[in-house]
């Protein structure tokens, strides 16, 4: 089994650009413009989930990269 880490790398995330993502189990759990809002939506819907949590970058930004 990949890590959520190595899943994240390893799959397309442009559909969430500008947008901090919550993923376990190899899958997006929940996704928000605002870190805040994320993190009580993963509490809320997976309160026992330890989600791997970053922000996936505009797509503008990561061209220009």
């Amino acid at each position: 089994m990949t890590t959520n880490y190595e899943w994240f790398m390893e799959n397309n995330m442009d559909k969430f650009s500008g947008k901090w993502v919550a993923i376990d189990g190899n899958k997006v759990l929940e996704s928000d413009m605002k870190l805040d809002a994320l993190l009580k939506k993963v509490k809320d819907s997976y309160p026992k989930s330890r989600p791997f949590i970053t922000k996936i970058r505009d797509k503008l930004l990561r061209l220009r990269s």
